[in-house]
């Protein structure tokens, strides 16, 4: 997937399946590195989003109490 079309959705999605392939008997030690490096790259993005969200959020709570 495209990182300019990526959703937290599709990332935790594409993080899943990473995590399948990584435990399967399959995953040959040549995509290891490859795999890491895109679960790195997606956890960063859902953490980021996390972060945002929760800033918005409280924002959007503080000013309830004004």
């Amino acid at each position: 997937m495209q990182d300019e079309q990526l959703t937290y959705t599709s990332a935790m999605k594409e993080l899943e399946e990473i995590v399948q392939k990584l435990q399967s008997t399959d995953c040959e030690i040549d995509q290891l590195c490859q795999l890491t490096e895109r679960s790195v790259k997606l956890l960063a993005f859902c953490k980021e989003k996390l972060t945002k969200t929760d800033e918005q959020l409280v924002k959007l709570l503080d000013s309830l109490d004004n």
